[in-house]
């Protein structure tokens, strides 16, 4: 059985909510010169005397190797596993498919950027191209990207995932323009109630000149009160 692990990697940009893709090419592989979500196979044997990689001791040792060979990073929060496997997603045979979705902060993303892997290899695309029935990927990659935002849409509002698109230390005004993008107005007495009053978000003891401040003030840095995600009691939203 083949077992591999996907990594839908999202950024938020000036254009909106962008999936990192990579051209497949290897050419003893399906769909050799197609777009695809960065993954990779599972090792349960060690290829080291050949030159490669040793056996992945678990999953998350996959996952990393994949990260590193592939993305080029670490992404600021990964979800949990999407599972899916059919006998007709790989003509190679049965295929088990465990995908992430994965949030790249701006150090991400300057990560990949400076591993200076070629945009006809490895690039950014607006997820409402590539999910829009019109676009052609390997596999069923198309279908996994779709399934991931629909898990990562559900969650925006009822929890505090939208965050981890942010840099370690950020902005109240960080936090209003990552929830605009995704078509969620909130003002900053929403997150201070929900957010700074409730221990989300906790203050850096800082603060920082910026025009992001109100009015051009001096602005407070926060960062998050831990690497796990929050849920909310009830929606997020300004009231």
């Amino acid at each position: 059985m083949i077992v591999t692990i996907d990594m839908v990697c999202l950024r938020l940009s000036d254009r909106g909510i962008q999936v990192l893709l990579m051209k497949r090419s290897n050419p003893e592989r399906p769909h050799c010169g197609k777009w695809a979500i960065p993954g990779g196979l599972v090792y349960d044997e060690d290829f080291t005397a050949k030159g490669g990689d040793p056996v992945d001791k678990d999953f998350d040792a996959a996952r990393r190797r994949i990260c590193r060979q592939k993305v080029h990073t670490y992404p600021n929060f990964i979800s949990d596993p999407l599972v899916d496997g059919n006998p007709k997603r790989d003509p190679d045979g049965w295929s088990v498919s465990i995908s992430h979705y994965a949030l790249l902060n701006r150090s991400n993303i300057r990560q990949v950027e400076n591993a200076g892997v070629e945009k006809n290899r490895l690039d950014w695309f607006d997820l409402d191209v590539v999910i829009s029935d019109q676009f052609q990927m390997a596999f069923d990659h198309v279908a996994q990207i779709k399934h991931a935002w629909k898990k990562l849409r559900a969650a925006v509002e009822y929890t505090s995932v939208v965050l981890f698109f942010l840099e370690k230390e950020f902005l109240v005004a960080d936090i209003i323009e990552a929830y605009a993008r995704f078509g969620v107005e909130v003002n900053r007495m929403t997150v201070k109630r929900r957010l700074i009053d409730s221990g989300v978000i906790i203050s850096m003891n800082r603060v920082v000149s910026t025009g992001k401040g109100k009015g051009g003030k001096p602005a407070t840095v926060y960062c998050l009160a831990t690497n796990q995600v929050t849920y909310f009691q009830t929606c997020l939203k300004t009231t």
